[in-house]
């Protein structure tokens, strides 16, 4: 069996931590909430990684063994799967595309609008929206497929 390493959420939970800290105790800073938010969700995503490794360690610790290596079995043949692969890639260049696109428009509405520090926010929900997107078309292929 394979030993479960942390890998990265502890230096994003700690990275968490420290916007967090900074957004709260750092008056000078001009964007403190956003800096805030940006630590919980470094927090929230490691969080649900030391989760997910947790349930793993747990279900090893139990009697039955043979189900904690199917689901690293799983997990493994999931990352390597080339039909999975090929989705991820299609899902990445439409993403891309619409990407571009709202990029673009966001450049014309930002000529005719005044540069403030709401476009920071503005900048914050189209990278959001990027993700969304991507997780949406990615489970899109995979029902079309």
């Amino acid at each position: 069996m394979k030993k479960i390493v942390i890998g990265w959420d502890l230096p994003f939970f700690i990275c968490g931590i420290i916007f967090i800290l900074m957004g709260l105790f750092i008056k000078t800073l001009p964007y403190r909430a956003m800096i805030g938010f940006m630590g919980c969700s470094f927090m929230g995503s490691s969080i649900g990684g030391f989760y997910k490794k947790y349930r793993l360690l747990k279900s090893k610790d139990k009697i039955n063994k043979t189900r904690y290596e199917e689901q690293l079995k799983d997990v493994e043949i999931n990352l390597n799967d080339e039909r999975k692969i090929m989705l991820r890639q299609k899902s990445g260049q439409i993403t891309d595309t619409i990407m571009s696109c709202a990029l673009i428009i966001l450049n014309i509405i930002f000529i005719f609008i005044g540069v403030e520090k709401w476009i920071i926010y503005t900048l914050c929900g189209v990278i959001t929206f990027k993700y969304i997107c991507g997780v949406v078309i990615f489970y899109y292929l995979s029902k079309k497929m």
